[in-house]
C-alpha cells in the first residue's frame, strides 16, 4: 500500500524531515572525515618534522582506524541499537578533534597525537559507514528509501565541499604554504639540477684538478623557465630557519582552525540524535512489537505502519515455512540466499573504492599542483569538483528511484573510467615531455577530473549505500555490512597510505589512473551482468529473490 505524503500528518512529515536531516548529517561528518585533511595538509606539511611516509600514515590513518569500527559496527549495533551508536559516533568524532589539534602544540608537531586523532575520526567515519545506511534502510519503506539512502551520499559530499571551501578561505587569508615555502628554496638554491647540454644536444663534461671527469650541472628548469625546487632538500629546520616565526604560527593555526570548524556539525548530530526513534525492524527483532509499531508510525504513519509491519510478519512467517519443509533442514550461513548477496555487495564495495575515489579527494590541491596548477586556482578547482560532487549527488537522488540501480551504476562506472583515463593521459603527456605543466593542463585536469566527480556522483557515489543495505539479507544485515565495509576501508586505507609513494614511484606518469580505470571495468561489469534491479521492491522481496532465484511480482499500489 502505497500513501501519499500529502494524506500524513504534520507531526508524521515533520519527524520524517527530522529523522532525514538527523541521519545526513552522519553522512556530513564521513565526508569531513575523508576530506578534512585534503584542506589541511598543505600546512601540516610545512609546519611539522613528519616524512613523506608519516604524512602518508597521517593521511590513511582515518581509513586504517575506521576498519575495526567497522568490524564491530554491526555486532554493537545489533545489541545495542541504531540509535545509540550513531550517538556514540557522534561522540567519538567530536573527541577526535581536540586530540588532532592538540599536535601543532609541539614544535614540529607530534606524530602520535595526530596519528591517534585521526584513528579516532576513521572510527567514528567507521561506525557512520555502516550504521547510518543501515538506519536509514530500515526506517524508510521501499518507495523513498533510494531517494532516503541518497541523503546520506548528499550529506557527505556537503561535507566535502564544506572542507574545501574552509581550505580555500584558510589559504586567501593565511597565505599559500607552498608557494611561500617554495619562493624561500629558490632564494637559497634548493633547486633541482641537471647536466649541461651543448648545441647538439650533447651533454657537457669537464675535467677537475685530479683529472676526474665530471658532468657540468646547471638548473634544471620548466617549460616556462622558472626552476625548479627540489622538495627532498626542504625540510622543518630550513622551514623554520627561513620562515618568520609569525607566519609559521598563524599556518599551525590554519590548519588547526580547519579540524576545528567540523565540530559544529558534530554537536547538532550528537544533541539531536537524542529524539530520534530506534529502527523499528531491530525492535522487531528483538520481540518488541509495540514499541517497533510506534516507530513505524512516527514515520510512516499509521496506516502504512500497520501495512509495513504486516509484511514484516509475512516474511517471517514464509521463512518459517520454507524451514518446515524439511525438518531436519538448517539455516546455514552458506546458503544461496546469503552467500550471493553477500559477495555482489563486496565486490561493489571494493570497486568502489578502487575507483581511487577517496586518494583523489585527499590529494586533489596536490594532483592539481602537479598537473600545472598554481596554489589558489588548485584550491579553487578542489571546490569547484566537490561543488559538481555535490550538485550531481542531488540528481542522482532524484532518478535513483525512477531510473533504478543499475542503469544508474552502469551510466557511473563507464563515465569514471572515461575521466580517469583522461587525467591519466595528461600526467603521461607531461613525463614524456610532450606538454609542460601549466595553468592549461590544469585546467584540463579539472575537466576530466569534472568528468570522473560528476559520473561517481551519478552512480557509485549513491547506489554503493543501496546495494549494502539492500541486498543484504535480514538476519546477516548488521553483521555483514561490517564485514563488507571492512573490506571496503581495508582497500581504502591501503590505497589512500601507498597513493604518494606510489605516484612517485611511476615518475606520476599516469599509470596510477589507468589501473584504477582498469579496476572499474570490472566494476562495469559486476553491475550490468550480475547486479539485481531493487528499484521499488522491499527489503524482504529482495531476499526471497535470492532464495528463490526469481522476484516475486511487484504489488499493485493504491
Amino acid at each position: 500500500m502505497n500513501i501519499p505524503a500529502t494524506t500524513l500528518s504534520s507531526g508524521v512529515r515533520r519527524y520524517a524531515k527530522f529523522l532525514l536531516c538527523m541521519s545526513g548529517l552522519g553522512g556530513l561528518l564521513y565526508g569531513v572525515d575523508v576530506g578534512v585533511i585534503a584542506a589541511a595538509l598543505p600546512y601540516i606539511e610545512r609546519t611539522t618534522t613528519f616524512t613523506a611516509d608519516e604524512i602518508g600514515l597521517v593521511v590513511g590513518m582515518a581509513l586504517w582506524g575506521s576498519l575495526p569500527a567497522s568490524l564491530v559496527a554491526g555486532l554493537f549495533a545489533e545489541w545495542f541499537g541504531r540509535k545509540r551508536m550513531i550517538i556514540v559516533s557522534a561522540l567519538l568524532f567530536l573527541a577526535s578533534l581536540p586530540i588532532v589539534c592538540a599536535a601543532g602544540w609541539f614544535p614540529g608537531g607530534n606524530l602520535w597525537l595526530m596519528v591517534g586523532g585521526r584513528a579516532l575520526q576513521g572510527a567514528s567515519a567507521g561506525l557512520f559507514g555502516v550504521i547510518v545506511p543501515m538506519y536509514l534502510a530500515e526506517c524508510l519503506d521501499a518507495d523513498s528509501r533510494g531517494k532516503g539512502t541518497g541523503i546520506f551520499q548528499l550529506m557527505l559530499t556537503i561535507g566535502l565541499v564544506f572542507v574545501a571551501v574552509v581550505g580555500f578561505a584558510v589559504t586567501y587569508f593565511v597565505g599559500d604554504a607552498r608557494k611561500a615555502v617554495e619562493e624561500k628554496a629558490r632564494a637559497h638554491n634548493l633547486i633541482v639540477y641537471e647536466q649541461k647540454t651543448d648545441a647538439q644536444n650533447e651533454p657537457v663534461w669537464q675535467v677537475d684538478a685530479a683529472g676526474k671527469k665530471e658532468p657540468v650541472l646547471v638548473p634544471k628548469r620548466a617549460k616556462d623557465g622558472q626552476t625548479i625546487v627540489d622538495d627532498k632538500k626542504i625540510d622543518f629546520d630550513f622551514i623554520r630557519r627561513t620562515i618568520p616565526p609569525s607566519q609559521l604560527h598563524s599556518w599551525v593555526r590554519a590548519w588547526q582552525a580547519i579540524f576545528f570548524l567540523s565540530c559544529i556539525p558534530g554537536l547538532v548530530l550528537f544533541f539531536g540524535a537524542f529524539r530520534l526513534k530506534e529502527s523499528a525492524r531491530w525492535l522487531y527483532r528483538k520481540g518488541r512489537m509495540a514499541e517497533a509499531h510506534a516507530a513505524l508510525a512516527a514515520n510512516n504513519g499509521e496506516e502504512r505502519a500497520q501495512a509495513i509491519l504486516a509484511d514484516m510478519i509475512a516474511a517471517d512467517k514464509a521463512a518459517e515455512a520454507e524451514k518446515a519443509k524439511n525438518a531436519a533442514a538448517t539455516d546455514s550461513l552458506l546458503q544461496r540466499k546469503y552467500v550471493i548477496p553477500f559477495i555482489l555487495a563486496v565486490i561493489v564495495l571494493a570497486c568502489t573504492q578502487t575507483t581511487g575515489i577517496n586518494s583523489v579527494l585527499n590529494y586533489s590541491v596536490t594532483i592539481f599542483q602537479k598537473t600545472g596548477m598554481p596554489g589558489a586556482f588548485a584550491n579553487i578547482s578542489d571546490v569547484g569538483v566537490k561543488v559538481m560532487n555535490c550538485a550531481l549527488t542531488i540528481v542522482a537522488c532524484m532518478l535513483v528511484d525512477k531510473k533504478g540501480r543499475k542503469f544508474l551504476l552502469e551510466i557511473g562506472t563507464l563515465g569514471i573510467i572515461f575521466g580517469l583515463c583522461g587525467v591519466g593521459a595528461i600526467f603521461f603527456a607531461i613525463s614524456k615531455g610532450w606538454v609542460a605543466a601549466s595553468l592549461t593542463t590544469g585546467i584540463l585536469a579539472t575537466i576530466f577530473f569534472f568528468a570522473y566527480i560528476s559520473f561517481y556522483a551519478v552512480g557509485p557515489g549513491v547506489c554503493v549505500w543501496l546495494a549494502l543495505t539492500e541486498l543484504m539479507p535480514t538476519r546477516i544485515r548488521a553483521n555483514g555490512i561490517a564485514i563488507a565495509m571492512i573490506i571496503n576501508q581495508g582497500i581504502s586505507a591501503l590505497i589512500a597510505t601507498v597513493f604518494p609513494q606510489w605516484c612517485a614511484s611511476t615518475h606520476d606518469n599516469g599509470s596510477v589512473f589507468f589501473v584504477l580505470a582498469g579496476f572499474t571495468v570490472v566494476y562495469f561489469i559486476t553491475a550490468a551482468f550480475f547486479l539485481p534491479e531493487t528499484k521499488g521492491r522491499t527489503l524482504e522481496e529482495v531476499e526471497q529473490y535470492f532464495t528463490t532465484g526469481k522476484m516475486p511480482p511487484q504489488k499493485q499500489k493504491t
